[in-house]
């Protein structure tokens, strides 16, 4: 997404104070404008009202976002995205997104409607977290009214740095006053001449602080509304009760275990999807396909005690996660890829990295169609209401068996697998024969992790799921490997990518690397593998069959 010329993207960096006579300050100010090389351009003060939104499920504040449309009279309404970014001792840095606005009127509605019409890299944003929601989705959340006066700072006739004296009222709920406050924000220009120019602005500030008193913010203004209206920016689904495994009772059925653990892993799933749909957050990415990961294994383990219609939902699960590793996959190789450029200099890999970018830039955009698609829609809908519905009273007996009894036997039919394709395992056994156990051994992982809440000794079951764990990372990092090798092969050896013979070679080396690595990791399987079978395993298993 590329910034319009009604719209530019960049890199906020603000100190942030609280103060309780701002008039102090500004005297300082105009007295230090005749000391030193730093010259101080003093504008008239204007009147701005911001005002921020989000929707009902706070989807923009769960993509890591504040929303704010700024109107200053006289000048075309501002649009912005503000990440949450970080802050250390009054300095923020975060990453802030504009457009200009058309507003035909002012209004409710009407400001709303030009939000969503957006079309610059602001308004694309909002689209893809939006999703197939329409322009009712978005609410008004409070505005922030702004006395402010600005103040350049400037360094032979280049502006480092703006000022901003500001005087804030934001209005409270029926029952309170309107919280007031005086604010001193300094702004590193985006335009600075020089890497050194934020050393001379950051001492300018700690004179300012020193001399003025000021304190640091310890609250946006953002943060200060929510707490002026009351509003805490939550996300609980309506999935029924219990809604994770933790508010089970001591003794519960299995079905109810199931239908917890499934209410529990679809939260968090639904919870990383504004972010994912952004498509900026590699996290996001990782923990929505491990939240679906575990909603099959989930599916899959219980599937006796469920009624059958819930099968139906893993293979649409399993579209997701295509979709979802597609991404992920790529997202790992960059990773590498910046590593080694950063370590070792490899600037022949440039072109391969931004092959890659536009075919991660791909992947976003099929996974985007597929989260925008009636077929996800029907998914999320149907897993909603199946979790709201009281699945007792159509699963039958197999639903009422309790957990502690039906547990212990799930668990170690997995076991016995992982032991039946662990113990296969040779020197020159496939990549395919890793991946086999890999899968197995993340079932057996996610049972364990099910079962734990069962357990008054879960410290020794978490002991041995640190075990199972340890052996589930160095497989994955084998099958990352073996992907990795597999891709930078196709690429090779493809034409059609344009890729220079410098790129080339550096694939080959690439791909050295990668099975240098896989055969490290090859190498520490038998001491690894062996960690979970004999006296771990034996001891995990009289936990499983006694559980009190």
């Amino acid at each position: 997404m590329k910034p319009t010329d009604t719209a530019k993207h960049q890199q906020e960096v603000e100190w942030q104070f609280d103060t309780d006579d701002l008039d102090a300050v500004k005297s300082w100010l105009r007295e230090r404008a005749h000391i030193g090389d730093l010259q101080l351009r003093f504008d008239a003060p204007k009147e701005h009202v911001d005002g921020y939104y989000d929707t009902p499920d706070w989807r923009i504040f769960r993509a890591g976002y504040v929303l704010r449309i700024r109107q200053v009279e006289g000048e075309p309404a501002e649009v912005t995205l503000k990440s949450f970014g970080a802050r250390r001792d009054g300095l923020r840095q975060r990453r802030e997104i504009n457009e200009q606005l058309h507003l035909k009127r002012a209004g409710g509605d009407s400001i709303i409607r030009s939000i969503v019409r957006a079309r610059g890299p602001v308004g694309q944003r909002l689209k893809a977290v939006l999703g197939r929601r329409a322009a009712h989705t978005l609410r008004h959340l409070f505005d922030a009214r702004t006395r402010r006066q600005r103040i350049g700072v400037y360094q032979d006739s280049a502006q480092l740095a703006e000022i901003a004296l500001d005087e804030v009222s934001i209005a409270a709920d029926l029952r309170h006053k309107p919280m007031r406050f005086l604010r001193v924000e300094v702004e590193l220009s985006p335009e600075a001449p020089s890497s050194g120019a934020r050393d001379v602005v950051a001492a300018f500030v700690a004179e300012m602080r020193a001399a003025c008193r000021l304190q640091p913010a310890a609250d946006s203004k953002f943060e200060l509304g929510l707490r002026a209206q009351h509003l805490q920016p939550e996300f609980a689904p309506d999935l029924g009760q219990p809604a994770g495994a933790a508010q089970l009772n001591d003794d519960p059925r299995i079905g109810d275990l199931a239908c917890a653990l499934l209410r529990e892993h679809f939260t968090r799933f639904l919870k990383q999807e504004p972010a994912v749909r952004l498509g900026e957050d590699n996290e996001a990415v990782h923990q929505m396909r491990v939240a679906t990961r575990r909603l099959r294994t989930a599916l899959r383990l219980f599937r006796d005690y469920l009624p059958s219609a819930a099968q139906a939902l893993r293979d649409e699960l399993r579209w997701v996660a295509r979709l979802l590793g597609k991404v992920r996959d790529l997202d790992v190789q960059l990773a590498h890829l910046a590593d080694w450029r950063i370590n070792d200099a490899l600037h022949a890999l440039d072109d391969v990295t931004a092959l890659l970018t536009r075919r991660r830039e791909q992947a976003q955009a099929k996974l985007l169609r597929g989260l925008n698609s009636a077929r996800y829609e029907r998914l999320v809908t149907e897993l909603t209401g199946f979790l709201r519905d009281d699945a007792s009273l159509y699963a039958g007996e197999q639903y009422m068996k309790p957990a502690r009894q039906e547990m212990p036997g799930l668990i170690r039919r997995r076991y016995d697998k992982l032991r039946k394709l662990g113990d296969a395992i040779r020197q020159d056994s496939s990549p395919s024969e890793y991946h086999a156990l890999r899968i197995q051994c993340k079932r057996l992982r996610y049972a364990l992790e099910f079962a734990t809440p069962l357990y008054q000794k879960q410290k020794a079951a978490r002991a041995y799921l640190s075990r199972l764990t340890a052996l589930q990372d160095l497989l994955g990092l084998l099958q990352d490997a073996y992907v990795a090798i597999e891709e930078m092969r196709r690429l090779s050896l493809a034409s059609q990518h344009g890729l220079s013979a410098q790129a080339i070679f550096a694939l080959g080396e690439v791909s050295q690397r990668y099975a240098q690595q896989a055969e490290a990791l090859r190498a520490q399987f038998p001491q690894v593998y062996r960690r979970i079978k004999g006296k771990a395993w034996k001891k995990l298993w009289r936990i499983l069959r006694c559980p009190l």
